[in-house]
């Protein structure tokens, strides 16, 4: 089995809480050729204090210290310290299982450009993770997979539950954006410029929900929910520079109206005006998105409505009778019309 050397970078920021057991996670890990980069992001309680104890235990960790900039900007620190090839990212409040290194290195000898891993959503609160949470966590694929647009859209947009080639991160410039959900553009960006990933479907990243997260935040409404808009802003962007959007356009026309009603069903309702406009001028930049997508207004709603050949017959039959889903001032109900008139409304269960 090949001991490649991982860097391990771990944003810190006021959690002393969590610090100590998510650091000794990677000290204790059973794959031992790691290099482990704390970076304090000017944290104001006894982060720093627990780093540079621990440190004294273990001499594979390498402490950063820099100003408050968020974690995005204190990963990109930990990337200009990082010496090895592969890369792996852990949220400081979050754990890794003993064996997670020793598990997906047994991918290194199929030369992946990625390696994927299962999370696993553990909440600090009573109750267990949604349906939708699991869903989104679990890994679709199983071994080396070649990488095309079906595979990036069933991949989740999170850093760190996967290893990332330095190489390959410093060939493209990818870098954490200064943005909530940075992780989708920085994971996404890098999916585009790759060829093949290694998959294992196996629960070995530990995600902690808790009050004060951005994930918590973000499910119980937040104004920064119009940042899933700017990732999709910065993922354009960068595929643009690269010459890659040519490649990928339906794909990226179902990111942004995936990213769109997420942005507008997480949003708190005095920024979901900011929210439609966001999106609107992506939509007008970006032509591509016209050859997919339609924008609509309709009963108090923006939306946009993949774009398809209708029958006439079809058409004039729905002036009469519908039976269908519809968006009703941006929540989504089951809709059955007669003369154009609703008779029968249900919401989705979904929200």
């Amino acid at each position: 089995m090949v001991s490649e050397k991982i860097s391990v970078i771990i944003p810190v920021y006021n959690t002393e809480k969590y610090v100590e057991k998510s650091v000794r996670s990677v000290m204790d890990q059973t794959y031992r050729n790691l290099e482990i980069i704390c970076v304090n992001d000017g944290s104001t309680d006894g982060s720093a204090e627990i780093l540079y104890r621990l440190q004294q235990e273990d001499p594979r960790i390498v402490i950063v210290e820099k100003q408050n900039g968020g974690p995005g900007e204190s990963r990109n620190y930990g990337l200009a310290k990082a010496t090895s090839e592969w890369i792996s990212f852990l949220d400081s409040d979050d754990t890794l299982q003993p064996d997670t290194y020793d598990t997906i290195s047994k991918s290194f000898q199929y030369n992946p450009d990625m390696i994927n891993f299962s999370i696993r959503v553990v909440s600090e609160k009573e109750g267990e993770p949604t349906s939708t949470e699991k869903k989104y966590y679990s890994v679709k694929y199983s071994g080396l997979v070649e990488i095309n647009d079906e595979v990036i859209k069933h991949t989740d947009g999170s850093a760190s539950n996967k290893l990332f080639r330095k190489s390959i991160l410093d060939r493209y410039g990818i870098r954490f954006e200064k943005i909530y959900y940075e992780d989708y553009t920085f994971t996404m960006q890098y999916c585009f410029c790759i060829k093949k990933a290694y998959y294992f479907q196996t629960q070995l990243y530990n995600y902690l929900r808790h009050s004060g997260s951005i994930m918590d935040e973000t499910f119980n409404s937040t104004p920064r929910a119009i940042d899933h808009l700017y990732a999709v802003e910065y993922l354009y962007s960068f595929l643009a520079k690269h010459d890659l959007i040519k490649l990928h356009e339906q794909v990226l026309a179902e990111v942004f109206n995936a990213y769109y009603w997420l942005a507008i069903k997480y949003t708190v309702l005095d920024r979901r005006k900011d929210v439609v406009d966001c999106a609107s001028k992506i939509y007008d930049k970006y032509d591509f998105l016209h050859n997919y997508l339609v924008r609509r207004h309709m009963n108090g709603t923006v939306y946009y409505k993949k774009r398809k050949r209708h029958h006439f017959v079809s058409v004039v039959l729905q002036m009469f009778f519908s039976a269908r889903w519809e968006f009703i001032d941006y929540k989504r109900y089951k809709v059955v019309r007669l003369f154009n008139i609703i008779i029968y409304k249900k919401p989705s269960e979904e929200d």
